[in-house]
């Protein structure tokens, strides 16, 4: 048998490259076993989901019976009975796989690599047969068949190949389909029923391989192709993605991946190589401007700049730190920036406010001349010290004079009474708005301290005082630490020795901020407490605090001390207050006056019914006082309570024993007694709503009912005690007058939304607002309200303070008006003059008082007979100011020589020493027995802080013509007229009066009549003064 013989071509058959349009199945060149076919697909492990994701790219070798899958690396994943059919888009399962038929390949593209995306220039070698290999031969380009004639060379002109068969549409050949390349733009969406295209891509077409490029340049897929051309608007699909082609791009306008610049869209296209062009050396292309790879990865330094611009218009730009300062705190050599109030906060700034941010700032950084980083900020009610306090938090989080140090500050505390927690919340939502600050409120959630101390976005946490006790362990952990700590209300920590202030210790937080409008209540001591907290060690040890400058300034304010001592506690006085001023900062309300309109306040003395009268003698029998006063420190403090809700109603004593049921039969102590007698009193038909029982009680009904019928305004009743709240309340049920009642029991859900409502609403619908000063006497704005009410005083002065605040605030529209009832004679002036005893001290040490209250206002012998009454006087607080303001209002038209006239240092001149008239109901024989020109010099200058108010008799007619307040004016006692008054001579007239006021012990005076008043107004201040 012959050996095999290869076929030789007879040349008849058409070349493939000149069928263009072959009907016939283009060879895939499978090798030798006819039956193996190679299929590109897409795999995945099992998936229940319903929308369905490939995993990874492979190929599927059908062999025979057998099909096996093979992933881009070759190695073999698994293998499974061949399916009956094979086509584009079957799902099969394969070894566990789940795989999809894209399209299919040929034997030399798999062992190449080609189908991968990994053409090389060399095939792979196949897979050897059974038979004998052959040696190599190199391949030679295909050529027309030559006819052999046998006749020599025909000289013409050379024909070129036609394509008869689709002379309009020529098909690529296979070496042409290898060299074609094309880049499109297009859009693209996952496979399903969505009509909207989800993104922007790429498709590179190169050879026999099409990429899918992310808009970003990242490779998100490779496919073979199958040889049509693509056109604008064909759809392609990519693993589970489908493809819309747009429009064709160039190479230079395909998205760089990695930074990687492709040199080949500024080099010139290289020619085609011929079979018989000799092989060239390789030519290292050249450069054409990429990005260094120390400058691609390595970031560049941006030159240091502040955040906001300290050149713009209206920008208010901190002070800058000193040479100390830098060298101290500069550690990394960084540039000094200006640290710039953000404009969105500054330009809602006051001019007041502006210089507390820059006086804060500066305290806090170190820049001021006390050694610590803590202040004071004592400005008065209504002044924004919140607005102020967040206006610095903002620019520590978020500014640093040092470049390439973070901001001072990342984390902040501010501790404040429980019913201030979410008022601070709204404020910084208000300034700030919600996204600019993490503001974290721990109250009653349990991860609140978790998620502040972990989340670097809450930068922010407000927290009570009793709450912080129970974290300030893990608050002390805290990583970046708490760099601030502003405590409001801050005139809690005035022991040293209380827990409240010693558990700041575990936090070690330099930078300190107090924020009070009382600093200073009863003492020296408090200040030393706060001052010591801000600035620990700046003004020594208390003990020795009190040696240097408490002792000798109490010395200097008691009426019976020595020039010595007077000269020695001046210029203590004078040291300490040059030390406070440098972290210490206190503004009054009056600066206020261009913003708001203004404020006139009244002390408003009413004279007790005869029903109070009687009580007061049963409860404070002169043979039991002495028993009450030796008694024990709790007796006294329930008898204090008890006097104080009498003056108040006396139906809230017989709420009392009610309360405390039938213990108090057998209890015999001295004030049970007085109690069971006192009860007898009352009279059995008494109702809660009777106003009539109280005098300060009926003077409030008529003001209330003159204000309902003249005006369109409305009105905030204050009380500390919820039994007075309770009497209000029925009254305004009985009268049919809407209110709003806010106290301890109210939801803290509902107390913003009923301070909202009284706000926005008219009289009509919200007439009163009930407001217990425990419960919402700090913190809340009723601008909605511009009358107020105080009806009892707390021995805390700064209660009061807070409480008469809440009208005159940012937004208020009308005049404001502040009455503070007190009933003539009784203990409410007891507790009103303890008060300003202590304001006083708070304003010589503040430096806000005027000259002539930097002495205290009472001895302390004129404030020991708390537990006296005085029935038959008009105001006791007046007659121990010995001010004769009574004779000089009625004087002074006829006789205005007589009056008593002060030099320059306010001491009475010698020959009118003796002139002038002084009220016998006002001084006593004793006093007149004592009574010496340098004692009378002391009780002048012991007029103080009362000297600055105008005093006004409101018995006498005259007289109220003086009272600034329409509605005041008309409920006012007008006493019968005298019929023989005009028929009497001018010093007959001056001596009925004198009569008048000498007498004018409450004989024939109704109980509820208004007997004196203390008027102070913003507006006219220079026309308010007192008349004495």
């Amino acid at each position: 048998m012959p050996t095999f013989q290869p076929l030789q071509s007879s040349g008849k058959r058409k070349s493939d490259q000149l069928d263009a349009q072959s009907r016939k199945r283009q060879a895939l060149d499978i090798g030798a076993v006819g039956s193996s076919e190679y299929w590109m697909v897409q795999w995945r492990n099992h998936q229940s989901k319903k929308h369905k994701t490939w995993e990874g790219d492979g190929v599927v070798v059908v062999d025979g019976s057998q099909a096996t899958l093979f992933d881009t690396d070759g190695k073999q994943i698994g293998q499974a009975a061949r399916p009956t059919s094979l086509y584009e888009g079957l799902e099969m399962s394969i070894g566990g796989k789940d795989i999809g038929l894209e399209c299919r390949t040929t034997r030399a593209e798999y062992h190449s690599g080609t189908c991968f995306g990994q053409a090389t220039a060399v095939s792979a070698p196949l897979v050897t047969s059974a038979g004998p290999s052959k040696a190599f031969a190199p391949l030679k380009l295909s050529t027309l068949p030559r006819l052999n004639t046998g006749s020599t060379e025909r000289k013409g002109i050379p024909l070129e190949q036609v394509d008869l068969l689709s002379p309009q549409c020529k098909s690529p050949t296979k070496e042409n389909i290898t060299s074609l390349e094309s880049h499109w733009a297009a859009n693209w969406r996952k496979v399903g029923n969505k009509k909207n295209w989800e993104g922007d891509a790429y498709v590179s077409h190169t050879g026999k391989i099409i990429t899918f490029i992310s808009e970003t340049g990242k490779k998100l897929s490779t496919s073979a192709w199958k040889g049509t051309p693509l056109q604008s608007g064909q759809t392609l699909y990519f693993g589970g993605k489908e493809v819309q082609l747009l429009n064709q791009v160039s190479l230079t306008e395909l998205p760089c991946h990695s930074g990687i610049i492709d040199v080949r869209a500024n080099q010139k296209p290289t020619p085609l190589s011929g079979a018989n062009d000799s092989v060239k050396k390789f030519a290292t292309p050249l450069s054409t401007g990429g990005v260094s790879p120390a400058t691609f990865y390595g970031s560049v330094k941006k030159p240091a700049k502040p955040l906001h611009d300290p050149d713009a218009e209206g920008a208010i730009v901190m002070k800058p730190p000193t040479k100390e300062h830098i060298q101290k705190h500069n550690k990394k050599n960084g540039t000094i920036l200006p640290v710039v109030l953000d404009p969105v906060i500054a330009s809602k700034l006051r001019p007041h406010q502006i210089e507390g941010v820059k006086f804060m700032y500066e305290c806090v950084m170190g820049l001021r001349k006390h050694e610590g980083k803590g202040c004071i900020l004592a400005d008065e009610m209504g002044l924004g010290k919140t607005l102020q306090t967040i206006s610095l938090v903002w620019t520590l989080l978020r500014q640093n004079p040092y470049s390439g140090m973070g901001p001072v500050v990342e984390k902040v505390l501010i501790v404040c009474p429980v019913s201030l927690i979410n008022n601070w919340k709204a404020e910084f939502y208000k300034w700030l708005g919600r996204d600019r600050v993490g503001v974290t409120v721990c109250d009653k959630e349990k991860n609140a301290i978790p998620v502040f101390i972990n989340s670097k976005p809450q930068k922010v946490l407000i927290i009570g005082y009793e709450r912080l006790r129970t974290v300030i362990k893990t608050l002390g952990a805290c990583v970046p630490p708490i760099g601030l700590i502003v405590c409001d209300e801050g005139h809690r920590l005035k022991s040293a020795n209380n827990k409240t202030t010693a558990m700041f210790d575990a936090l070690r937080t330099p930078r300190r901020i107090i924020l009070s409008g009382t600093p200073i209540q009863n003492d020296l001591g408090e200040f030393h407490a706060m001052a010591d907290f801000c600035n620990p060690g700046l003004l020594d040890e208390y003990s020795v605090f009190r040696r240097v400058y408490e002792a000798p300034i109490l010395k200097s304010r008691a009426p019976d001390c020595t020039t010595k001592e007077t000269e020695i506690g001046e210029a203590r006085l004078a040291q300490l207050m040059s030390v406070a001023k440098s972290f210490v900062l206190r503004r009054e309300a009056k600066i206020l006056g261009n913003y708001l309109p203004p404020k006139h306040e009244y002390v408003v003395f009413i004279t007790p019914t005869n029903l109070q009268v009687s009580l007061f003698s049963k409860l404070l029998q002169p043979d039991k006082l002495e028993d009450l006063v030796q008694g024990s420190t709790a007796e006294s403090l329930a008898l204090m309570n008890l006097l104080t809700k009498v003056s108040n109603s006396p139906i809230l004593l017989k709420a009392t024993a009610d309360k405390e049921g039938a213990s108090s039969e057998q209890d015999n102590t001295v004030r049970k007694r007085s109690v069971r007698e006192a009860l007898g009193c009352i009279p059995e038909t008494a109702r809660i709503d009777d106003m009539s029982l109280s005098g300060k009680l009926s003077a409030l009904s008529r003001l209330l009912e003159h204000i309902k019928e003249t005006t369109e305004e409305k009105c905030v009743l204050v009380s500390h005690y919820t039994s007075t709240l309770n009497i209000l309340e029925a009254y305004c049920k009985k009268m049919h007058y809407s209110y709003y009642r806010l106290d301890g029991q109210t939801p803290t859900a509902k107390r913003q939304e009923f301070v909202n409502t009284f706000n926005k609403t008219s009289q009509t619908s919200s007439f009163i607002f009930l407001l217990s000063s425990k419960a919402g006497g700090v913190g809340i704005n009723l601008i909605g309200g511009s009358r107020l009410c105080l009806i009892d005083s707390d021995w805390n002065p700064s209660h009061d303070l807070q409480s008469m605040a809440r009208c005159h605030r940012d937004g208020q529209k009308r005049p404001v008006y502040i009455y503070r009832f007190l009933t003539a004679g009784t203990i409410d002036e007891k507790i009103f003059q303890r008060q300003v005893t202590k304001l006083g001290l708070s304003n010589s040490l503040m430096g806000s008082g005027s000259g002539s209250s930097k002495s205290d206002s009472f001895t302390r012998k004129d404030l020991r007979d708390i537990f006296r009454i005085h029935p038959d006087t008009l105001c006791n607080t007046h007659d121990l100011l010995e001010c004769p303001c009574d004779v000089q209002s009625i004087t002074s038209s006829s006789q205005p020589e007589s009056t008593l006239e002060l030099d320059d240092n306010g001491a009475t001149s010698e020959s009118d020493s003796h002139q002038g008239f002084v009220v016998a109901s006002q001084v006593s024989v004793s006093k007149l027995n004592k009574m010496d020109r340098a004692y009378a010099q002391k009780k002048k200058e012991g007029l103080a802080a009362l000297g600055e108010w105008k005093h006004i008799n409101c018995i006498s007619s005259d007289n109220h013509k003086d009272i600034q307040d329409d509605i005041l004016r008309e409920i006012m006692h007008i006493p019968e007229p005298n019929p023989r008054k005009d028929s009497q001579s001018r010093t007959q007239r001056l001596i009925a009066q004198l009569d008048t006021v000498e007498a004018s012990g409450l004989r024939g005076v109704p109980g509820g009549t208004i007997s004196f008043l203390f008027q102070k107004s913003t507006e006219g201040a220079g026309s308010d003064g007192p008349s004495s």
